[in-house]
């Protein structure tokens, strides 16, 4: 595995635990940043299930760093997930309340989605 990709691998890992450790921490804080409105107890309940989901997988892409295969079964689906957040960013562009979070998180989200796949294909 070349260094870029490690880099890559370990990058898209750290962001995945920095997003969910914040969800889990500070939702308030971290619903603002998203760009979502301040969360009642349903929204930080559905966003530590997102969180505890985001931590797993973050884990283990950089549990799979050592074996080549492991690593492109993690970055696949990571890709996958971070697909189907980029898909969620998109409608979210639909509803009034959630316009700002759709601008904030589709780039993201895309981004991370189409750098996953990258690495998964290169491994």
């Amino acid at each position: 595995m070349r260094a870029s990709e490690r880099r890559l691998a370990i990058a898209l890992a750290g962001g995945r635990l920095l997003i969910g450790a914040g969800l889990w921490l500070a939702p308030r804080a971290s619903h603002r940043a998203l760009g979502f409105r301040d969360p009642d107890q349903r929204m930080v309940a559905i966003s530590r299930i997102a969180a505890t989901r985001d931590l797993a997988l973050g884990v283990w892409q950089l549990a799979s760093l050592s074996d080549r295969d492991s690593l492109r079964r993690a970055s696949a689906t990571v890709a996958a997930v971070d697909g189907a957040d980029a898909l969620t960013f998109a409608l979210a562009l639909r509803g009034g309340t959630t316009r700002a979070a759709g601008l904030r998180g589709l780039p993201a989200a895309t981004g991370a989605a189409l750098a996953g796949a990258w690495l998964a294909s290169r491994l």
